[in-house]
């Protein structure tokens, strides 16, 4: 399941444009602007394309300044250009004035894809209800689904491990996968001598009763939700907790397993996304678990072992962190594996 069956090619006048919702903080856009960073520093001609969502705060975020990426009004739709898209943001593919542009999905998170798909398949359902047109919904593929984008020859790219093997699984053989790494800033806020404690940090908004159900039972130990909090806040607990918990989903390869594996947490994970895949998550099986009630007593033995034999069992998840700091070098790695420049 290695390899690239395709690369995809880029001429002297190429342009890459790479579609991005405007003024929003989160995990997608960073790595969408890691990307056209990237792909500037290796040569490519990368702009941004920015589209307004109800989440939209602006044009340019803030934070995303630092990697200077211009941006354009409008790509040329032109069929030499390659236009980038979020797997949230697919209506692109059908939009006529992309119509000539090469367009590549890249799978950021595959649970976002199904929430955009089925508020389609639910406001197209509304519309059929008003005017029997069932036609015009399906016969023109305005919804995004797996079908419709194989018609539209559109290429993929997988974010995660996860996305990759569900793009298969749906008939799909992406030309590559390119992950992100975890922003320069947060390593400038590990602190390698601070005392751990006996502290076990979660997300309360990732997980749900399941957790809940661990907490009740262990209420004699410290828990601390990350909630609420600004990043130094949280990178503060994280240097002081000996273990992080979750159990929630994972649509991809999730940011704040990865900043507690570099503050040097020990670390139980649930089996739900892209935490099941030794691939995206490289830690041992035995800190994995199903997310069932059987299961519990075997995680609180685990979770008692990562308090007391901290120093001891720490040492089981440096394979991952070396390689959560190698995470830059693999991302220019990735992209030419993908991208190609031709003379």
């Amino acid at each position: 399941m290695s390899g690239t069956l395709q690369k995809i090619e880029c001429f002297p006048g190429s342009k890459i444009y790479i579609s991005c919702p405007a003024g929003v903080a989160t995990g997608g856009p960073e790595a969408l602007h890691q990307l056209g960073h990237h792909l500037i520093l290796l040569g490519f001609n990368a702009f941004m394309y920015y589209y307004h969502s109800p989440e939209s705060t602006g044009l340019v975020h803030e934070n995303y300044k630092k990697y200077d990426v211009p941006y354009v009004n409008e790509p040329e739709n032109s069929r030499e250009h390659v236009l980038i898209i979020p797997e949230t943001h697919l209506s692109s593919v059908f939009c006529k004035k992309f119509s000539k542009v090469r367009k590549v999905v890249w799978w950021l998170s595959v649970a976002n894809y199904y929430i955009i798909l089925n508020q389609q398949i639910a406001r197209h359902e509304r519309k059929k209800r008003k005017s029997l047109g069932l036609s015009v919904l399906f016969g023109t593929f305005k919804i995004a689904t797996f079908d419709s984008l194989k018609k539209k020859n559109v290429l993929h790219i997988g974010h995660s491990y996860y996305s990759m093997v569900h793009l298969r699984e749906n008939g799909i053989e992406p030309v590559g996968q390119i992950s992100d790494y975890m922003n320069d800033a947060f390593f400038e806020r590990t602190d390698e001598k601070a005392e751990k404690q006996d502290i076990i940090i979660y997300n309360p908004k990732k997980n749900d009763v399941f957790l809940d159900d661990i907490i009740a039972q262990t209420r004699h130990l410290n828990w601390k939700p990350l909630s609420g909090m600004s990043p130094a806040e949280v990178a503060g607990w994280m240097n002081r907790a000996k273990l992080y918990i979750d159990f929630g989903y994972h649509p991809g390869k999730e940011r704040m397993p990865r900043e507690a594996c570099i503050m040097r947490c020990c670390m139980i994970i649930g089996k739900s996304g892209s935490a099941a895949y030794a691939e995206d998550m490289p830690i041992p099986e035995k800190y994995r678990f199903e997310k069932n009630t059987n299961e519990i007593l075997g995680i609180l033995n685990r979770i008692n072992e990562c308090l007391v034999n901290y120093d001891k069992l720490i040492k089981d998840f440096e394979p991952y962190r070396k390689v959560l700091y190698h995470e830059k070098e693999k991302f220019d790695h990735d992209i030419s594996a993908v991208f190609s420049q031709i003379p």
